[in-house]
């Protein structure tokens, strides 16, 4: 399933922001927080986030709103990811903000001690993840499979696709 998915995106990895974010979605909402996802951002190489979302804890008065930046990573599903790369995502984070960084690949243990001991506020999601994610999306949703899935998410790329500031989710 990861090859599949890695194969879907390997030609355009800048659309596979949008696959991480609704998995990011999925992994938010299905333990009980309520997850907008805002946008995506235009491919480029800025260092700034790649999908921003805001996730909501609580009700009426008593809500928190809290920006959800989000980092996308259509990697080497035989790879992992190195502390350095989800220490330039954590140094982006501004107070109250949560991070979420989406591989295809995995994480290094050291990679996963560091964000332990440090206390990062950020949401490491595996290729592994991302596989079961979509394959309960696929069946929930009752597409016919994987790449019918894929191409669902995909077709609304277009219009999520704005270049606005983190931030400004805060005041949807």
């Amino acid at each position: 399933m990861l090859r599949a998915i890695y194969d879907f995106y390997s030609a355009q990895n800048h659309r596979f922001k949008l696959l991480a974010a609704r998995v990011v979605e999925r992994i938010l909402s299905g333990c009980g927080g309520d997850f907008r996802l805002g946008w995506v951002t235009p491919p480029s190489s800025d260092g700034g986030p790649d999908f921003v979302g805001r996730l909501d804890i609580g009700s009426g008065f008593s809500r928190v709103k809290q920006v959800v930046f989000g980092q996308a990573k259509c990697e080497r599903i035989e790879g992992t990811t190195s502390g350095k790369d989800v220490a330039r995502i954590v140094a982006r984070l501004r107070r109250g903000w949560v991070g979420a960084y989406v591989t295809l690949g995995a994480f290094s243990e050291a990679t996963r001690r560091e964000v332990i001991d440090d206390e990062y506020p950020i949401l490491l999601v595996p290729g592994r993840r991302v596989a079961q994610e979509i394959d309960r999306a696929a069946r929930e949703a009752g597409l016919g499979g994987l790449k019918a899935c894929l191409e669902a998410i995909d077709a609304t790329y277009d219009k999520l696709v704005i270049n606005r500031r983190p931030e400004e989710i805060l005041r949807e």
